[in-house]
């Protein structure tokens, strides 16, 4: 190791590089210097970077050359095309790739199927540990006392350690710590079980009560007829649907398979790939009970869409999928998970009644669950007077954005050899700015707006409205606030109604001409911006629902389908913008008419963040009465 020593300056380092040399003895065509890209599964509770130094040195020691071997960290927060970017520009060329990947990231499948070898990282272990200390601080560790200091959390084991200093000193440092911290030493770092895990809603829900079917199966107290086998998982990448498969093994204590195309395709040809799925689908029937997790089940596409060279080829691999799925009912305690970015994607014949029938949805975590998965992820609370600007940092972060911030956290407090501090989180999250003066006036008067439309109009049930105090400094637009009502779901709906939402999503921009004399940007930015869910339901009335101008029903209903009828049929587009201007008009006489109590709300906006239902009915009781002429006007 004496050519890699420069990488090797910490324990951790050390013992890394033993478990990366370990794995690297499955892929011996990248050792002999032959063409090789490795996929290396990183450890649950590690991240990429933890294995920079010893990647570095695995490879100075392969090859004096590092023109043609290089290394990649593939974290659980990355999106698939920076992915596919980041290996296109900077790792094209080199003939021997190590791909180091995170727990939970989603790997694309044009680079799944460049991979040669794919190998799980092992978790550190007692003679690792043991060589590390030895190597790098010189310091002589019996197997029980490894075994000993490897029950605390191995950052904590780390910090303790002194170069030439006796283990007995760290342990005893460790011990004292552990007491005074009123925890206990287990590894805070091994995935918690489904109940303690947060974000996931009706999944959860699902999960939990698998959980006491299996049980009650496994007494023989129900039949295996009556246990829901089968559920696919959707939502954004980050969201942690291979984690939650992970707790809820743990939590039913059986076993995990996890399997994807872009694996069972990595063994070759199609008889390969086959025979791969086959093996994977016997392996769970022998293993039960056990789950079998298929991730990027989308991947598989839908037979009805396929017009490639290589049709054939892909209805054969959906076909087999399908054979494989039907055995299930057959095959006592496999339970089905299937795990997808884009639902749409998928054959419908996989969510045929019988098959992954039962469809659930993963959010990004709420900002309740923000805090709490934070928290987890830290191992430790966080005071309640921070926790309104952690909600503003962490807007629109899925699970593995807060993992990550979680863990350069941890990195920070490592480094200066102590514990988390508020400070280590907040550097560790994007800036912030405070929202005051002009933009917070204008935040409030937008938010008071739609407050009033849906209390003029009586549009559904209003439950309050609040702004931000601050927002990311960063590129993309985040939200500054909301006023959050509730519609039923089962009622008589006509055109009126649908033209009502209309009016209460552009009277935030209303209010803002009235109130402010001009529009801000944030209304029509982004998908789910006022002005696009306003676009989106016009369009809907005019093609879909056949309650626009003709009676004509389309089958459009993605917001690119729905582009693409606005661009190509010219009654459409001319449609949707006579609405969307009679109700932007309507909506800014709504606002003059009602400009007292428009103000009133804004004016408890700005000064207070928030405003509740009850607090606006008063307010409406006192705006009843003679209007502002001049307003209206």
């Amino acid at each position: 190791m004496s050519k890699s020593s420069q990488y090797l300056k910490t324990p951790q380092d050390v013992a890394l590089y033993c478990t990366l040399k370990r794995a690297l003895r499955k892929a011996p065509d990248f050792i002999g210097g032959y063409d090789s890209v490795v996929l290396l599964n990183v450890p649950r509770d590690r991240s990429g970077e933890d294995y920079d130094n010893c990647a570095a040195a695995v490879l100075l020691r392969l090859s004096v050359d590092r023109d043609d071997i290089a290394y990649v960290m593939i974290a659980a927060a990355d999106k698939p095309r920076a992915i596919i970017k980041r290996l296109e520009t900077d790792h094209n060329n080199k003939r021997r790739l190590l791909i180091f990947k995170e727990q939970g990231a989603d790997l694309p499948l044009q680079v799944s199927l460049a991979i040669d070898v794919e190998v799980d990282l092992a978790p550190i272990s007692v003679m690792d540990f043991r060589i590390g200390c030895r190597v790098a601080y010189q310091i002589d560790a019996t197997a029980a006392e490894a075994e000993v200091a490897m029950k605390y959390p191995l950052d904590h084991v780390w910090a303790a350690l002194r170069r030439g200093r006796p283990i007995k000193t760290a342990l005893a440092r460790l011990e004292k710590a552990s007491k005074l911290d009123g925890n206990d030493s287990k590894d805070k770092g091994e995935l918690p079980l489904l109940e303690a895990m947060y974000g996931y809603g009706a999944a959860k829900t699902w999960g939990l009560e698998l959980a006491q079917d299996l049980k009650d199966w496994q007494r023989g107290t129900i039949d295996w007829s009556e246990v829901d086998t089968g559920i696919v998982l959707s939502g954004p990448p980050g969201v942690g649907k291979t984690q939650f498969a992970a707790a809820l093994a743990r939590q039913c204590g059986i076993r995990i398979i996890a399997a994807s195309l872009a694996r069972w395709q990595s063994n070759g040809h199609l008889g390969d790939l086959l025979k791969a799925m086959r093996a994977d689908f016997a392996k769970a029937k022998d293993s039960a009970p056990c789950i079998l997790f298929v991730d990027e089940l989308d991947s598989f596409g839908d037979r009805n869409s396929f017009t490639h060279d290589h049709k054939d080829y892909s209805v054969q691999v959906v076909n087999a999928f399908l054979e494989q799925l039907d055995g299930i009912d057959g095959r006592e305690g496999v339970v089905m998970i299937g795990a997808t970015n884009d639902i749409d994607r998928i054959d419908p014949a996989i969510l045929r009644p019988g098959r992954l029938d039962r469809h659930v949805a993963i959010p990004l975590p709420t900002a309740t669950d923000r805090i709490a998965i934070l928290q987890q992820q830290l191992g430790q609370k966080l005071p309640k007077k921070h926790h309104s600007r952690l909600i503003a940092a962490t807007s629109g972060f899925s699970g593995a954005d807060l993992a990550k911030v979680a863990r350069d956290a941890k990195r920070v407090a490592r480094r200066a050899r102590r514990n988390v501090t508020m400070d280590d989180v907040v550097e560790a999250l994007p800036e912030l700015v405070p929202i005051t003066g002009k933009l917070r006036r204008a935040l409030a008067v937008h938010e008071a707006g739609h407050t009033t439309a849906v209390t003029v109009l009586e549009h559904g049930t209003f439950h309050g409205a609040m702004i931000i105090d601050h927002t990311r400094n960063d590129a993309e637009t985040v939200p500054g606030g909301g006023a959050y009502f509730e519609l039923p779901k089962v009622a008589y709906r006509t055109v009126q109604t649908y033209r009502n939402q209309i009016a209460v999503l552009l009277a935030g921009i209303a209010a803002e001409e009235v109130i402010m004399g001009a529009v801000s940007d944030g209304a029509g930015a982004g998908a789910n911006s006022d002005l696009a869910q306003a676009t989106r339901i016009a369009t809907l009335l005019q093609t879909y629902m056949g309650l626009g101008s003709r009676l004509r029903h389309s089958m459009a209903k993605k917001d690119e389908e729905l582009e693409k009828l606005r661009q190509v049929d010219s009654t459409v587009i001319t449609w949707v913008e006579e609405v969307l201007q009679a109700e932007f008009a309507r909506a800014k006489q709504l606002m003059r008419d009602n400009r007292h109590l428009v103000e009133r709300i804004a004016n408890e906006l700005e000064a207070k963040g928030k405003v509740t239902a009850q607090q606006v009915a008063k307010m409406a009781g006192a705006s009843d009465g003679p209007k502002d002429i001049d307003a209206a006007a």
